[in-house]
């Protein structure tokens, strides 16, 4: 008889007390399935978008298939944040997305990026500072769907979002995408599909503040 092993880390051991169980599959489940159907209900509060997991060692996102035999890591972030998909105040290190968007996988033919940086102007007016605001619940929920969604289209291996809130000046960093692949068309395409949907999607609202004012960039 076969079984999926489930191990925990970190806070989720303390949560759940324990640092592992066996369960057993009538059929292939993704990671989404596993925590809706094993986890949800004993994390209360805890959304899947503030979970890592891994299957067999290899970082997985929800889509992620586990099969009997398999082992599922759950663990909660890594210290300064690294849930696959999140909205931060702090910068962010793209040299370290990349680390955790490929994790250890050999499979990984071509890495695409993408940095969304503050202009120094808009309008044709210098800008002093930008103030980034977000409906954060539903922002989370949302910009994991835009990168579960770029993994599935594309077949890509992994895809990593990562925005800033707060205030912000010309230079620094807004947003961070990296999406890996076995080759280099569907890396590229991953990872504009995943800027290009955030941009539609997520409840993420910015406003510039010029020597003529403040603006709400797309505003009423």
């Amino acid at each position: 008889m076969s079984f999926m092993k489930l191990l925990y880390f970190a806070a989720v051991r303390e949560r759940l007390k324990t640092d592992g169980e066996e369960i057993q599959l009538e059929s292939p489940l993704t990671v989404a399935q596993i925590f809706n159907r094993y986890l949800a209900a004993r994390l209360p509060g805890v959304e899947k978008t503030r979970l890592l997991f891994a299957v067999n060692e290899e970082m997985a996102g929800p889509e992620t298939v586990a099969h009997n035999g398999d082992t599922v890591a759950v663990m909660s972030p890594l210290s300064g944040g690294a849930a696959l998909a999140r909205i931060q105040a702090e910068d962010f290190d793209m040299a370290a997305e990349e680390r955790l968007c490929v994790g250890g996988n050999s499979g990984v033919g071509g890495i695409a990026t993408f940095v969304g940086r503050v202009r120094d102007n808009a309008k044709g007016k210098a800008i002093e500072r930008i103030e980034i605001g977000c409906y954060e619940s539903m922002a989370v929920k949302e910009l994991e769907k835009v990168r579960a969604e770029a993994v599935e289209k594309f077949a890509a291996v992994n895809v990593t979002v990562v925005h800033r809130i707060g205030i912000l000046r010309p230079g620094e960093q807004i947003v961070g995408i990296v999406a890996a692949a076995g080759h280099r068309d569907a890396a590229f395409d991953a990872c504009r599909y995943a800027i290009d949907e955030l941009k539609k999607r997520v409840p993420i609202w910015k406003k510039e503040f010029t020597t003529g004012g403040g603006f709400w960039v797309e505003g009423l």
